[in-house]
Formats: structure tokens, C-alpha cells, sequence
């Protein structure tokens, strides 16, 4: 059945001289997995080798700084401009070719999108114009600077061929890198033979696949990633790329094109979050794939989440492969899983962006809210998980993604599994942030891990409070509590009046929210604040936020928080940061500026909504500490944190039973 169903994913392509599986790619994506010397590491080996293990046909990394004025893309991402790069990269060459994969090497130049504090030398472009998200202004190459550039591409390349590397990829593409501030006249102010028209614009991308070429050979893999859409005034349109790939087509020296959409002035479209539709830019690889006359492959990508998607894009001839990014991260395993018809066992991505974007930005390593094993497979990945030496009878108090997730360990490996929940549906936390606009599908979290102890055979009984005499009474050798947290309530003069609620009654609806409300962070500065005033303001009620920290919204990714102003202030929604709440009086709120200590008065506030953090609910772990041989408490049981805390405390309890 499932041969029928996934006709085409699972049929195999050739790119250039090579043959690939299937048509499941692991497009190029910042990992933070090295240690700062530039030099792949062990971790990298395994997280490459976890897609392949899982089923991917093609790997391609994340990008591969060329020169030193470029660095690595990423902190603590992988360089190519000294050859002692090659033992790194053969051990992930080696690992992805053990489990039957191929893989591609993504070579980059960020040009004036980075940042000179490491390198200590100047950034390079096309032309001295800032990039509007780093705010350095760059040196304008010198044509003997290009040239220098132009040959680190081509060494960079026969490093990779020597480490076994199946092919190359040319960053060309969202973020605006080196070779796309060259492409686009808007950042190409160049009045030499490498500005003005298109042609000159392109010479250096022509001279780089040139002096690839001469490196490694016709019969070796080079591809090209590149942006199919700008999006913002004076970038380049799908047209304009439909013209260069038509250009760079006629060489004959590529063998695939894999576009991406957008670039640091369009931030949402490079990786698009929740708050965009199914597969919405694969408009574009169907566009570059017409432009080329089919002749080369295109990979489409941009939240592509399942594999039945994937087939129809495939069957309907809009692209030749398939770029599944985040959803490869949070399921490595979803090529093994579609081909087994195990459709139903696939973790789906929810586009949330807090492992494998903030995080990495942040300087840490990759991870998944989902997928406790992302940057630990060798502790944690496929295969790790060993049967049980000695069979237990566990009780799991709590429903949510932690209870949950320790419940669906601990039944894997073979113990007697009972779960209390005193809701009468599974899913804690989770279901009220799933009712926030455009954050709907957290839900899918839920739904996986319910649909996995169901499976399991997990008893589970809803709608019942778990007490400490009945945990004594009950002969369990393991007890796991994930009883969660709730609102943390200040002690602030005013607070406890009627006009004064939490996220959670206003999400839940618990109580009646007035016209003119005031939103309170108190500094966590997630969605838990913003999301529950566009719920709010989608109402038709005039919402204000008031925050402590420098702006609202400072913990959510880059990528999702320029589509968050635009919703809010377009519903009239008022963004106020570095004031705290002081006092509420009858229906006046006071504030005062974190800096200055100056006072505002509110007026007129009919509900005021405390997002003010939360506090533990622990107080069955207290009553029981001491009392039980194994005991653990988990998720905000044990602190409250975000999503990804609690699954991963429920994965690790799950295997320490």
C-alpha cells in the first residue's frame, strides 16, 4: 500500500553522475554543534548520520565559511579555508555513507551579513552599504579581493571532494550571503565589470562555479542554492532569478537548484513559522523548474511537514525533490516511518521555531521541542533506547508533554505504565497555548505523544486528582510527577481585584474580559504575553502590552516576531516595553519606567491580564519526598519552563526507570 502511496518520494533520482534514494532532502541548516575552532566534531557526524540512519537520501549540511572573512555562517559552525577541516568532515562523509545516504557540502560567504567581533576584520561585499540586520558597514571588494574569494569557493570545494563528499553547494540564497549581494542591485552599486547589468552582476557566480569546476572535475556534484523571491523593494523577483537560473543553466556546470525565499529584510519567509500556510513557496521551485526546461533538478522546501505533502508536490510535477528541513529535525526518522505506512507514528514539525532558530542564534547547540535526541544522537538517537533489565509497575501524575512523554518512554521499555490526569483531556499547557492565533498547531504535540500511549496500552484515567495516600497505597516501585505549574500572581497593591485575571482564564475562558484591556509581562517576554493579546485584540477589543524588557516579544524568534508587529499593530494593538506594573486602582493601572522610575497612568481599564510567569505545582512532591524509593518530579513540576524542558525531563526520567 504504502508503494502505491509514496510512488514518487521513495523513487530514486539522478543528480548529475550520482544516484540519490529517494527524493527526501535535509537541506543545509545551522547546527551549533562545533566547538569554535571551525573543525566539524563527532556531534556533527552524528547528527548527519541520524537523517540518513532515519531514511533521508541526501544530507546537505549547514554552511561551510570559505574564507576567513567570512568565518562560519553560525557560531561554532564548520570552515573550509584550512585543509585541516578534512578529518571533521570524512568522519560525517563516513558516518551519513555507513547508513546509506549521500551528502552535500554547503560552501558560504556571508559577505556583510555577519559580524567582524571574531574574525577582527572588516566584513566584505559588493558594495560599502550595511547590512540592515548586522549594521556593520562593509568593505567594497577590490577585484583582486574577488578573485581571492573566488578561489577559497574552489579550494573549499577539493577539500570537500577529499573529506567524501558526494557533491557541493553554492550558498547563493535567503539571507542575503556574499554571492547574493553581488546578484542584487539593490546592495550592487559597483560600477566596474562586476555591477550594473545582470551579466556583470553575475560574474562572479560564473567565475566561482568556473574555478569549482577546474578543482573537482565535470563528473562531481555542484549545486546551487538560491533565493527565489526577495520580497522587499529593489530585491530580486522570481522573475529575475527565473532569468539567472536560465543563465546558469546554459553552463552546464550545475546539477541541481535548490531555492529558498526572502532575505534579512524579509526575515519570516527564510524560515516561515505557524503563522504561514502548508508548502507556501513552492510556487517558486515550480517556477525555476519551468525556467530550466525541467533539465535540472529543483528542490522545494518551506514547511513541508509530511510525507504525503511531499508526494503530491512530486506527483503534481512542481519540483524534483523535496527539502523537509524542520521536519527531518523533529522526525528523523519520517522517511523509515512513510515507507513502513507508519504515517501516524511521524512527529510533525509545528513551525515553533524555539530549537532549531532561537537557540542557534543564541550560540547553542540545535535541538527540537519534540525531539529530545536533536544534537545528542549519540546518546539518544535511533537505537539508544535499551528494554528495561527489570519490569516496574510506574505511575506517571500528569497529563501534559512531560507526564506524557515519560509515560511513552517507560512503555517502550517494557514497564507497567498507569497515568493520572485531573483534566478531562490530555495535554496540559499545551491546549491553552494551541488557542492563541496562529499557534494552533502545538496542538499536533498533544496529539502525537496521545496517540503513541494509546498504543503503548498506557492506562490512562482522566478527571481524577492524584493524593498522596493513594500514591503510598498503591505498590508502585516508580512514581513520576508532572503536575505543571500555574500563574505566578505578584503581591502588588491592586491585584487582587476582580478586574484583574491571567492569560490562563482569558485563554480558557474562565472569566469575562472587558474592551479595554491591559496586557502585563512580567519579563518572560514569550508568546504566552503576546500571544494572549492578538487573541484578545482579534476580539475587537483596544489592547495594550506593558513590558519590563527592552521590547515586547524579546524571546521570540527573528523570523516570527516581525509577522507578530505587523498583525498586532495592524489589529491596534499598543507595544509599550521598559515599564512594570506598579499598582491597579479601580480601573487605573500605574507603571513606572524601568530606567527612570517615571510614573503612567492607564485609565479607563476594564481587565487587566497577568502573564507574570508561573510558579510550581509541587506540593504532592513535597508530601511525598522520602516516602517513595524512586521519585521524580519533572516539566514545571520541577521549574517552569517552555515545552521542549518538559519533554526532555520526560524522555530522560522515561529511560533512568
Amino acid at each position: 500500500m504504502e508503494d502505491q502511496l509514496f510512488k514518487f518520494l521513495f523513487s530514486p533520482i539522478k543528480i548529475g553522475s550520482l544516484t540519490v534514494k529517494n527524493r527526501l532532502v535535509s537541506c543545509g541548516h545551522g547546527t551549533c554543534l562545533g566547538t569554535g575552532e571551525g573543525f566539524c566534531t563527532d556531534e556533527h557526524a552524528h547528527y548527519y548520520g541520524e537523517k540518513a540512519k532515519g531514511g533521508f537520501g541526501l544530507i546537505i549540511t549547514e554552511g561551510i565559511g570559505v574564507h576567513p572573512t567570512a568565518g562560519a555562517p553560525l557560531i561554532n559552525g564548520p570552515t573550509a579555508y584550512d585543509k585541516r577541516c578534512i578529518p571533521g568532515l570524512k568522519r560525517v562523509a563516513d558516518t551519513v555513507h555507513e547508513h546509506g545516504g549521500k551528502i552535500f557540502a554547503q560552501l558560504a560567504h556571508t559577505g556583510r551579513q555577519s559580524d567582524s567581533t571574531h574574525s577582527e576584520m572588516a566584513l566584505w561585499s559588493s558594495s560599502p552599504i550595511p547590512c540592515p540586520l548586522m549594521r556593520q558597514t562593509p568593505h567594497e571588494m577590490e577585484v583582486e579581493e574577488i578573485k581571492v574569494v573566488v578561489q577559497a569557493f574552489a579550494n573549499a570545494a577539493r577539500y570537500m571532494k577529499e573529506a567524501g563528499m558526494d557533491g557541493v553547494e553554492i550558498h547563493s540564497a535567503h539571507a542575503g550571503y556574499l554571492i547574493a549581494q553581488f546578484l542584487c542591485p539593490r546592495e550592487n552599486k559597483r560600477r566596474d565589470e562586476y555591477g550594473g547589468i545582470l551579466e556583470n552582476r553575475m560574474r562572479i557566480l560564473y567565475e566561482i562555479i568556473d574555478a569549482i569546476r577546474k578543482e573537482v572535475g565535470s563528473d562531481y556534484v555542484v549545486g546551487l542554492r538560491i533565493a527565489g523571491d526577495h520580497f522587499e523593494p529593489g530585491g530580486l523577483t522570481l522573475e529575475d532569478t527565473k532569468e539567472i537560473v536560465r543563465k546558469v543553466a546554459k553552463t552546464e556546470k550545475i546539477d541541481y537548484i535548490g531555492p529558498t525565499m526572502g532575505t534579512n529584510l524579509s526575515l519570516p519567509a527564510v524560515i516561515p513559522d505557524m503563522r504561514f500556510p502548508l508548502e507556501p513557496f513552492v510556487y517558486a521551485a515550480a517556477g525555476l523548474r519551468e525556467a530550466v526546461e525541467e533539465k535540472i533538478p529543483i528542490i522545494a522546501n518551506g514547511r513541508i511537514t509530511d510525507p504525503i505533502l511531499a508526494e503530491k508536490i512530486l506527483a503534481d510535477g512542481r519540483a524534483d525533490l523535496i527539502g523537509m528541513v524542520r521536519a527531518g529535525i523533529c522526525d528523523p526518522e519520517l522517511p523509515l516511518k512513510a515507507q513502513q505506512g507508519r504515517i501516524e507514528d511521524i512527529r510533525h514539525c509545528v513551525a515553533c521555531m524555539q530549537g532549531c532558530v532561537q537557540r542557534v542564534l543564541k550560540g547553542a547547540h540545535i535541538s527540537c521541542i519534540q525531539n529530545s535526541a536533536c544534537g545528542k544522537e549519540k546518546e539518544l538517537g535511533i537505537g539508544t533506547l535499551k528494554p528495561a533489565s527489570l519490569k516496574k509497575k510506574v505511575l506517571v501524575v500528569g497529563g501534559g508533554p512531560a507526564g506524557l512523554k515519560a509515560a511513552e518512554v517507560a512503555a517502550r521499555r517494557g514497564h507497567d505504565v498507569i497515568l493520572y490526569e485531573k483534566e478531562s483531556v490530555l495535554g496540559g499547557q499545551v491546549n491553552i497555548a494551541a488557542k492563541v492565533p496562529s499557534r494552533q498547531e502545538f496542538g499536533d504535540i498533544i496529539k502525537y505523544l496521545v496517540t503513541q500511549v494509546e498504543k503503548l496500552r498506557v492506562k490512562v484515567v482522566l478527571e481524577k486528582e492524584v493524593q498522596s495516600d493513594m500514591v503510598l497505597s498503591g505498590g508502585f516501585d516508580a512514581v513520576v510527577l508532572a503536575t505543571g505549574s500555574i500563574p505566578f500572581i505578584p503581591e502588588l497593591p491592586g491585584i487582587d481585584q476582580d478586574n484583574v485575571v491571567t492569560v490562563w482564564d482569558v485563554l480558557k475562558e474562565l472569566k469575562e474580559v472587558g474592551s479595554k484591556v491591559v496586557v502585563v509581562d512580567g519579563g518572560e517576554a514569550h508568546w504566552e504575553c503576546c500571544g494572549t493579546a492578538e487573541f484578545l485584540a482579534d476580539q475587537g477589543r483596544k489592547v495594550e502590552i506593558i513590558t519590563p524588557v527592552l521590547f515586547v516579544g524579546m524571546e521570540i524568534s527573528i523570523f516570527s516576531l516581525p509577522r507578530f508587529y505587523q498583525t498586532v499593530l495592524e489589529k491596534g494593538v499598543t507595544l509599550t516595553a521598559s515599564e512594570a506594573l506598579k499598582e491597579i486602582s479601580g480601573d487605573t493601572v500605574v507603571t513606572s519606567n524601568v530606567f527612570s522610575g517615571k510614573e503612567r497612568r492607564i485609565e479607563g481599564v476594564d481587565t487587566v491580564v497577568l502573564a507574570m510567569g508561573r510558579v510550581a505545582s509541587n506540593q504532592l512532591y513535597w508530601g511525598l519526598k522520602g516516602k517513595v524509593r524512586e521519585l521524580y518530579h519533572i516539566g514545571d513540576c520541577y521549574a517552569p519552563r517552555l515545552v521542549d524542558s518538559a519533554i526532555r525531563e520526560g524522555d530522560k526520567v522515561g529511560r533512568l526507570i
